[in-house]
């Protein structure tokens, strides 16, 4: 096994919008582990110069390689928001695009729906910064017939998180294949975690704490136009409930107990819920 704690930079917080809840769809608290594969998953892609078609096995072979993803905010409290964007809308059909310099062509190409965004609030002077600790099997996962090595310069070259106006800059990144794994306990956690029939949440020790439902991130064995997290979420498979921790005055804290398969992973003082190898 092999973990990753990678510390991140927000320019001013992210959008990554729920999907499904018509074209006014607000956007997470944070964002979803699986946007963070597919982060990981196009800095793998540009690295290993794989094209679009050899991109899509990426985020499942990572899928079906990790055991634990979690995040907690250092300095900043999420802040959700909608306001007003000015879209081009593309309709399918065959009659002739309107002319868009016309008062007509306008009405039918453009719209203003609103569109979620969240502002990660710093509570110091630094910029907004939110912490990610993964555990893998292996430090390789195999892309169609090639094994391809996780390199941490792979977690360095992520760029954004989200919309491509959700920009992050990648300050730190550990790799550590000395964790303590610990099963069958109870465990006081400050990185959020998946809810199910093996993981027990106990009480809360330190507030504040809410729940979103996200694409289940182990559970991606495949990326095209039949499944997909888009698709997945519209049509409500392989989803999970996270419990999210949001900063107050202390560190959001919880008390769980893993049992069955779920294992809690441990590097130092951080500790994150996930599936035993």
């Amino acid at each position: 096994m092999i973990a990753y704690i990678i510390d991140m930079e927000f320019v001013w917080g992210f959008q990554s919008r729920i999907v499904g809840l018509s074209k006014t769809s607000p956007s997470f608290y944070y964002p979803p582990p699986t946007t963070f594969l597919g982060s990981l998953a196009e800095s793998i892609s540009k690295k290993e110069n794989l094209g679009e078609n050899k991109g899509r096995d990426v985020i499942p072979s990572l899928s079906e390689n990790i055991l634990a993803i979690g995040l907690r905010p250092l300095n900043c409290v999420p802040l959700r928001y909608e306001d007003i964007n000015r879209v081009v809308v593309i309709r399918k059909g065959t009659d002739l695009f309107p002319n868009p310099l016309t008062e007509e062509g306008k009405k039918r190409l453009f719209d203003s729906p609103g569109r979620g965004k969240t502002v990660l609030a710093s509570i110091d002077d630094d910029p907004p910064k939110i912490r990610w600790f993964l555990v893998f099997r292996t430090d390789s996962i195999k892309i169609g017939d090639k094994e391809t090595e996780l390199l941490e310069e792979h977690f360095w070259s992520i760029h954004r998180l989200g919309s491509k106006e959700s920009r992050v800059s990648v300050i730190e990144v550990k790799k550590t294949g000395n964790l303590d794994l610990i099963k069958g306990k109870r465990v006081i956690t400050n990185y959020s975690f998946p809810i199910n029939e093996e993981v027990r949440p106990l009480s809360v020790k330190q507030e504040r704490w809410v729940g979103e439902v996200y694409v289940d991130p182990y559970r991606l064995r495949s990326y095209d136009e039949a499944e997909n997290p888009v698709i997945n979420y519209v049509q409500g498979r392989k989803l999970s409930l996270f419990m999210v921790p949001i900063l107050i005055v202390g560190p959001p804290e919880y008390v769980v107990e893993a049992v069955g398969k779920t294992v809690a992973y441990k590097v130092k003082e951080d500790v994150v819920l996930g599936w035993s190898n």
